[in-house]
């Protein structure tokens, strides 16, 4: 599983151009391609080790459990787990 280390540096550009149609003229830009990379990611997983992710985010250690016991799904986040 990649990890903050694995990631590369992002620069973030602010654009100040008003848009009509958003709230006090903002505009949405990242939501769009963020929306299929957590499924895609999720579907990854389970084509890879056999076992479906139900719990965003994806908990390294559950996964861990469950392929040691047989599961097929992961129900609970990490910070569902006490």
């Amino acid at each position: 599983m990649p990890g903050i280390k694995q990631t590369p540096e992002i620069i973030s550009r602010l654009v100040e151009h008003r848009a009509s149609e958003g709230p006090y003229g903002a505009k949405g830009v990242g939501e769009i391609p963020s929306i299929n990379t957590t499924p895609a990611i999720c579907n990854a997983i389970y084509n890879a080790v056999g076992v479906r992710i139900f719990a965003i985010p994806v908990d390294q250690d559950a996964l861990l459990r469950a392929l040691r016991a047989g599961h097929t799904a992961v129900h609970t986040a990490w910070q569902d787990v006490k």
